[in-house]
């Protein structure tokens, strides 16, 4: 009985049961490597759509990411654990203008970045334009599913 259990866990752990995917959508690949997480586990990017190179501060309260300075369809992207009540803030600058806001919050989150579901990594999409900050839970053409959040 005991190795009827064994088993039963062992390929419980060690098998992968995702579903299939949609193979047209290539997400690109985070900056951080995978963790395991209690809750969510989320990648949060922030593209540039900027002709002009714009550069984008992150941190949280425990954690500062750093400046990091994006041309035309870079990214900038990290992975964390959400607690709940997980925040990450950013500073924007463009030229002569500077935004700063929350980039992840769990309202945000919730309302605009991929949905929960059992098992799979969330993301969470801001698309820095000339004429503000958009956010979507996954990399659509833009307009589609993008909601515009903040100005300049």
């Amino acid at each position: 009985m005991k190795s009827f259990i064994f088993l039963f866990f062992y390929l419980v752990i060690t098998t992968n049961a995702s579903s299939i995917t949609n193979t047209q959508i290539a997400y690109p690949p985070s900056n951080t490597t995978n963790k395991v997480c209690f809750f969510s586990h989320w990648t949060v990017f922030i593209y540039n759509r900027i002709k002009n190179p714009i550069t984008v501060h992150v941190q949280s309260g425990d954690d500062d990411l750093g400046n990091h300075t994006l041309a035309l369809n870079e990214n900038e992207n990290w992975s964390f654990c959400d607690s709940f009540k997980t925040l990450f803030y950013a500073h924007f600058y463009w030229n002569s203008r500077t935004a700063f806001f929350n980039v992840f919050d769990t309202q945000t989150s919730e309302k605009y970045c991929s949905k929960w579901a059992h098992n799979k990594h969330r993301r969470c999409f801001w698309l820095v334009r000339e004429d503000g900050f958009y956010v979507g839970g996954h990399l659509n053409p833009f307009p589609q599913g993008w909601t515009k959040l903040h100005d300049w």
